[in-house]
């Protein structure tokens, strides 16, 4: 099949969860066979990353660094050029760009709307914003042939609130063994990490608050950069203390290492679909804590803890619980790890995806 997939800033290392899981899907739908187009904005500070692998195409589609009119001009005119692109599906990610999910549609494109979360619930934005993403539920549901959803908490509150079927296929993630370079220098874990955008709805000022009030040797290591929210990342600055460090963007081998290393992952979240930062976590055999919204206990279900979202006094506590408890730390991130091999491997998962390709044509060549 030929698809291709709008809704993404790109492939580009340091962009969000959405966009790690659609360069991982194309890498692997690529290697099946399938010709991908991925649809992406050029890079503000970097060189366009090259063609990654064989089968997928990368259109760089010019736009507007705005907060607000980025994505939509960028979608808009994507989805103009996937008019005359040679694609059996267009795959819209995200709820704002299911907007434009009709227009392939009227030309005779099979089309698949992703929806990876409720934007309309983020800090980040204002209410004229926050009621355009709301109302774009509708298009999300009534405007592809087919809608899927990364979570099941999602599919329950589409299927309940519009009573049409949904696809449930989550985000996929592999289990890393780790850098042993770096690990071998690391003595002990002295570190709790969190991982992400610095954006009001990751709850990190609740995470600095709970760890400020702790006496411990560690450290919390704070790992992701701004998306237009630099108002909130100096306040984040202004209120941690000497023990708490902020590593800005953080490539991804980097990544791994920190993950490998820590001896907690700590999710805050006030918002999520299905948090791609709290699978890697758990990946790599990290206990994680997070806060109680359905969209990570549907995640770590029995292999991590939770606090009361919004609680920063919970979640000291529980903060404590593990600084205090290195055994239980240890065995939890183990079974972390494990339920994500189980539950969150990649291979069931583009399987999922593929039949619901071909469940749009009635060719039998497309046909599992």
């Amino acid at each position: 099949m030929k698809i291709a997939f709008l809704g993404t800033r790109g492939i580009n290392e340091g962009y969000s969860g959405i966009e790690t899981s659609i360069k991982d899907i194309s890498m692997r739908l690529a290697k099946k066979g399938h010709s991908i187009i991925i649809y992406c904005r050029k890079p503000r500070k970097t060189k366009c990353p090259e063609q990654p692998f064989k089968n997928i195409r990368l259109v760089y589609i010019p736009t507007l660094h705005s907060k607000h009119l980025g994505t939509f001009i960028h979608t808009f005119l994507s989805t103009l050029h996937s008019l005359f692109f040679d694609a059996d599906i267009v795959h819209f990610h995200a709820l704002g760009p299911s907007l434009f999910s009709f227009l392939p549609r009227l030309f005779g494109k099979k089309t698949i709307v992703s929806v990876h979360g409720l934007d309309w619930k983020r800090k980040k934005w204002k209410f004229p914003a926050r009621l355009f993403l709301k109302l774009c539920e509708y298009p999300a549901i009534y405007f592809p042939h087919k809608t899927i959803v990364v979570s099941r908490s999602l599919k329950k509150y589409f299927e309940s609130k519009f009573k049409k079927e949904v696809y449930y296929i989550p985000n996929g993630i592999e289990v890393y063994s780790g850098d042993k370079e770096f690990n071998k220098q690391i003595s002990k874990p002295e570190y709790i990490l969190f991982a992400g955008r610095l954006i009001p709805e990751k709850g990190i000022h609740y995470l600095i608050k709970a760890f400020n009030e702790i006496d411990t040797d560690k450290q919390l290591m704070i790992a992701g950069e701004s998306s237009f929210t630099d108002e909130y990342v100096s306040y984040l600055r202004s209120i941690s203390g000497a023990r708490i460090k902020f590593l800005g963007f953080v490539e991804r081998q980097m990544l791994r290492s920190l993950y490998e290393s820590a001896y907690a992952f700590v999710l805050p979240s006030e918002v999520e679909g299905s948090p791609v930062s709290l699978l890697e976590a758990m990946s790599h055999g990290r206990c994680v804590l997070v806060s109680d919204i359905p969209e990570c206990l549907e995640v770590i279900g029995d292999c991590g803890i939770s606090f009361r979202m919004g609680d920063y006094l919970d979640l000291e506590e529980k903060l404590r619980y593990l600084i205090a408890n290195p055994e239980f730390v240890n065995q939890t991130g183990l079974r972390a790890k494990k339920r994500i091999s189980q539950q969150y491997a990649w291979e069931p998962i583009i399987e999922g995806l593929e039949r619901v390709y071909s469940s749009l044509f009635s060719d039998k060549k497309w046909k599992k």
